[in-house]
């Protein structure tokens, strides 16, 4: 069991909750002590939370205390990036010591920050991967239509509204997008494309075989095909399909980075870092082979970021 922290005697239960909340006061805007001297103010969190309770559930009016206390544990969470550094190892080993129950959330502060910095970098990860697509189709947009005609425009449109639409959970709507989106541009794959996985994702099976049959007619290569299904289904949360049509590129087209990129990306949702890791090195290896600079570069860089969601007895330094 870990050490508690005592305050010095008081006169009134009230007296000592004051005391335990000015300890906590001054130790949360100075942790530049060792470990055992930082980890005090988790315990005098849990000697404030248990007295106030206590003083509350017998009548008592202690709002002037919850608020001091409720500060601290605001500034708790503002200098998290400190109180971290100073813990250390040590908070992970008081924490086992003091088997503290969950809603006591400053003991499992590590795990909150470390959630946060996942959450984050998988974000990053996946729509860097959004952001090189899109960067690729508006590139081919303005190289086929250096003046688009209106109703390419308004196509366009359609689609981006879909887009949002699907963000936003609305499939219904969204399909209605990308069908007008269809009528007005049908040489366009990314409508049909996006009709296909909705459909497939509301279970109309038939009507999702169609349309990826016209997508893929407008596609020059399968492996085309397949990474830019594959990437829709990532972009609704589809990862099983999105991983069944990236296998089968990686699976015919072996020698291709891309499918490893956007295996990497899955990969990344999933939280399966070092498979992440590997099918970036892959990507990073065959895009140089290839000279597909871009490709290359943009793999070296999502892999130094998920590197640093390993935990660091799995991390390993970048060549």
């Amino acid at each position: 069991m870990g050490k508690l922290f005592v305050p010095s005697a008081a006169h009134t239960p009230a007296d000592r909750v004051r005391e335990v909340l000015d300890q906590a006061e001054r130790l949360v805007y100075d942790l530049r002590g060792a470990a055992p001297q930082v980890l005090k103010l988790l315990h005098l969190l849990d000697q404030a939370a248990e007295a106030l309770a206590e003083l509350e559930a017998a009548g008592m009016d202690v709002r002037a205390e919850r608020v001091r206390f409720e500060t601290v544990q605001r500034q708790l969470r503002r200098r998290q990036g400190r109180f971290l550094a100073g813990a250390g190892a040590a908070l992970r080993e008081e924490r086992a010591a003091v088997q503290p129950d969950r809603v006591r959330w400053w003991w499992f502060l590590d795990e909150a920050v470390a959630l946060q910095r996942r959450q984050q970098l998988r974000r990053v990860l996946v729509w860097a991967l959004v952001a090189v697509i899109l960067l690729a189709v508006t590139w081919l947009v303005y190289d086929r239509f250096i003046a688009p005609p209106p109703h390419v425009r308004q196509a366009f449109h359609h689609s981006t509204t879909g887009g949002r639409l699907v963000e936003e959970g609305d499939l219904r709507a969204a399909l209605a997008e990308f069908e007008a989106a269809a009528v007005l541009n049908p040489d366009d794959p990314d409508p049909w494309l996006w009709q296909g996985v909705i459909h497939f994702e509301l279970n109309e099976l038939d009507r999702a075989e169609l349309a990826f049959e016209a997508a893929r007619s407008l596609y020059e290569t399968d492996l085309d095909f397949l990474l830019d299904r594959g990437m829709t289904y990532l972009r609704v949360g589809d990862l099983d399909a999105a991983n069944a049509d990236v296998e089968q590129a990686i699976l015919e087209n072996p020698d291709a980075g891309s499918g490893y990129y956007l295996r990497a990306s899955i990969a990344g949702e999933r939280g399966d870092y070092p498979a992440a890791i590997a099918d970036l090195e892959r990507a990073e290896e065959l895009a140089h082979a290839a000279g597909d600079m871009q490709l290359e570069a943009t793999a070296r860089t999502q892999r130094a970021m998920v590197m640093q969601l390993l935990p660091s007895h799995q991390s390993t330094p970048s060549p």
